[in-house]
C-alpha cells in the first residue's frame, strides 16, 4: 500500500477550485493566504521519545531514548529563544503565574466555549467580526483503487472505512470487486455549500470495501452568512511540509516546500475567535531585556562561536559550540554581556537562555567546556517580545540566509550539543517552534511552524498554516507568545503598540489579548 496525501483547496457550490487557489500567493514554493494578528496551535502535546545525546567524545555521537509527555510535550522541556537577522531585538520580557498550583509554572488559562476541534474532528467555531462565521471541521476518506484492467477509481467519503462492501460506487463510476485498494487522501466537492445556521457538508455516502485502508484528510469549511462559501483543505500526514525549511539544521535553511498544508494538522483559515483566559493571580515577569536602556536580568545572551575570544570551544568532528555572544551580537565574547542597541544582519544569529548555569541534573548531558545555561521551563509561560526585522540590502550575496530573519525556540538540549548538526536531538523529534519566520530571500511574510513528532507517525511535522504576521520592516512589532500548558495550546499575538512591557500582567488584560479573531491550527493527536 502506498500513501499519497495531497495538498488541494477546496471551493464549495458554484465556486471552482482554481478560484480559491487565486486568493492566496505563491512565493519561493510557499503559500501565503491571509494576514493575521492572532494565531493559536491547539492540541499541542503528546507522549513519545527521542534520542538524547548522553556523550560526544572521539568524534563519537552516543545517544539514548529519552521519554517525554505532558501538555506541549516535548516543548514543555527547557527551551531556548533564537533570533536571527536581519533583525533588532528591541525588549524581551518573560513571565510567569504567580499560582503555581496548576501547572509547574502557571496558572490556569482558560478556554473559551466552542474553540477547540474535538478529537473527533467534528465542531462548530463561532466568531465575530463584521459578521458571524460559522467553520466547520469534516474529515473526509479517500480510497484509490487499481482495477485489474488498469485504470483507476477512487470514493470519497466522510465516515470512516467500514465491513462488508465489495463494490463501490461513486458518480457513474462502479469500482470492481477485485480492484486493489491505494489510500490515498485528495479533495472533495460538495454537493451544497453550508448555509448559516446549518453548517453540516453534504457529500454523498460511499462504503468502503472491507480491508482498505484510508488516510484521514481533514477540511476546514468556513461560510459567512450572505456570502459565497469558501474553505482550505490540510491533507493529514502530508509530505509538503513547513518542516522542510529545516530539514537539515533547526531554522536554518529556506523552505522550498508549500506551508498551505503541513502534516498531523488541521488549520482553520477563516478567522476564529482565540481562547479567552483567566487566572488567579497575576503574571510576574522574571526576566527582562531593553536594547535602549542597555540593562537586562535573568537573561544570558548566547551565539555559535564557540573557540574564539576565549569561549567555549571548537573542533573539526563537532564545529563551534555555544558562546557568549559579544555586545555586538556578532562575535564571541569572553564572558556573559548584555546585547546592545545593535541590527543583526543577515544569517547572524542570538540565542537567548536565562542567567541560571546548567548542572547535570538541572540540564542532563551537555557539550564540554561551553557556556551552558538552562532554558525557560514549564507548562505555562509568557514571552513578550518587540523586535523589527528591515530589508537587508547590504549583506554579499552568498550570505546564508539572505533577509531572512526569524525568531523561533529550540528545545534546550539541542544547542547545548550541536545546533547545526546531527549530533543533537533534533532530527528525533525533542522539537522546535517558529514563532515569527521569513521563509524565503526579502519576503513579507512571517509563518509560525511547530516541527515535532505529534501527528505525523514518526516523521518531522506538528503543523503550520499559511496565514501569516506581516513582517515589522519599518518600525517594530509588539508580540506575545503564550505557553498555555491547561489548554495543550500555543498563542501568537500581534499586541497594540502602546503595549508596555510591565512587572505583571493582569489576567483580565491576557484575556483581552486571547479575545482577538484568530486563525486556528489544530495539532493531530
Amino acid at each position: 500500500m502506498h500513501l499519497s496525501p495531497l495538498s488541494l483547496t477546496l471551493a464549495l457550490g458554484s465556486a471552482s477550485l482554481a478560484a480559491a487557489a487565486a486568493a492566496c500567493t505563491q512565493l519561493g514554493g510557499n503559500t501565503y493566504c491571509d494576514p493575521v494578528s492572532a494565531l493559536s496551535f491547539d492540541n499541542v502535546g503528546f507522549s513519545g521519545s527521542y534520542d538524547e545525546v548522553t556523550s560526544m567524545d572521539n568524534c563519537n555521537c552516543q545517544k539514548t531514548s529519552a521519554s517525554f509527555s505532558g501538555p506541549l510535550a516535548p516543548m514543555n522541556e527547557d527551551i531556548s529563544l533564537h533570533f536571527r537577522g536581519p533583525v533588532q531585538i528591541l525588549q524581551v520580557a518573560v513571565y510567569s503565574a504567580d499560582d503555581q498550583s496548576s501547572s509547574s509554572t502557571g496558572a490556569k488559562i482558560k478556554k473559551r466555549n466552542g474553540h477547540h476541534v474535538h478529537e473527533h474532528q467534528h465542531a462548530v467555531r463561532h466568531a465575530k467580526r463584521d459578521v458571524d462565521v460559522v467553520t466547520e471541521v469534516v474529515t473526509v476518506y479517500e480510497t484509490v483503487y487499481y482495477n485489474p484492467d488498469g485504470t483507476t477509481s477512487s470514493v470519497l467519503n466522510t465516515a470512516a472505512p467500514t465491513d462488508g462492501a465489495t463494490t463501490v460506487a461513486i458518480a457513474d463510476n462502479v469500482v470492481p470487486a477485485d480492484s486493489t485498494a491505494l489510500a490515498s487522501t485528495s479533495t472533495v466537492v460538495n454537493t451544497a455549500a453550508p448555509t448559516y445556521g446549518a453548517p453540516s457538508v453534504a457529500i454523498a455516502d460511499n462504503a468502503v470495501p472491507a480491508g482498505s485502508a484510508s488516510s484521514a484528510s481533514t477540511f476546514v469549511v468556513s461560510v459567512t452568512e450572505g456570502a459565497t462559501a469558501s474553505s482550505t483543505a490540510v491533507a493529514s500526514g502530508s509530505s509538503s511540509t513547513a518542516a522542510a525549511s529545516s530539514s537539515s539544521s533547526p531554522a536554518s535553511t529556506s523552505s522550498s516546500s508549500s506551508t498551505a498544508s503541513t502534516s498531523g494538522s488541521s488549520v482553520s483559515s477563516a478567522p476564529s475567535s482565540s481562547s479567552s483566559a483567566s487566572s488567579t493571580a497575576s503574571w510576574t515577569r522574571f526576566a527582562y531585556y531593553n536594547s535602549q536602556q542597555g540593562a537586562a536580568n535573568g537573561l544570558t545572551f548566547l551565539n555559535n562561536m564557540g573557540g574564539t575570544n576565549g569561549s567555549g570551544t571548537w573542533s573539526s568532528c563537532w564545529g563551534n559550540s555555544l558562546s557568549y555572544a559579544n555586545c555586538d551580537g556578532i562575535s564571541a565574547a569572553s564572558e556573559s554581556q548584555t546585547l546592545g542597541d545593535v541590527l543583526l544582519p543577515s544569517d547572524a544569529e542570538v540565542i537567548i537562555f536565562t542567567d541560571t548555569e546548567c548542572s547535570t541534573s538541572s540540564c542532563g548531558y551537555y557539550r564540554e567546556d561551553i557556556p551552558a545555561y538552562v532554558g525557560f521551563t514549564g507548562d505555562t509561560k509568557l514571552f513578550l517580545l518587540e523586535f523589527s526585522m528591515p530589508t537587508d540590502s547590504s549583506s554579499p550575496e552568498g550570505t546564508g540566509n539572505l533577509d531572512m530573519p526569524a525568531v523561533w525556540f529550540l528545545n534546550g538540549k539541542i544547542p547545548r550539543t550541536q545546533q547545526y548538526g546531527s549530533c543533537s536531538c533534533w532530527d528525533s523529534g525533542c522539537g522546535e517552534f517558529d514563532a515569527f519566520e521569513v521563509l524565503s530571500t526579502g519576503s513579507q511574510y512571517m509563518v509560525p511552524t511547530l516541527h515535532t513528532w505529534q501527528g505525523t507517525n514518526n516523521q518531522y511535522g506538528g503543523g503550520g498554516s499559511s496565514d501569516y504576521f506581516v513582517r515589522p520592516t519599518n518600525g517594530s512589532m509588539k508580540a506575545a507568545i503564550i505557553f498555555d500548558g491547561n489548554n495543550m495550546a500555543i498563542n501568537l499575538l500581534e499586541l497594540d503598540p502602546s503595549t508596555d512591557f510591565t512587572d505583571s500582567i493582569s489576567p483580565d488584560t491576557i484575556s483581552q489579548w486571547l479575545a482577538t479573531n484568530g486563525t486556528v491550527v489544530q495539532i493531530q493527536s
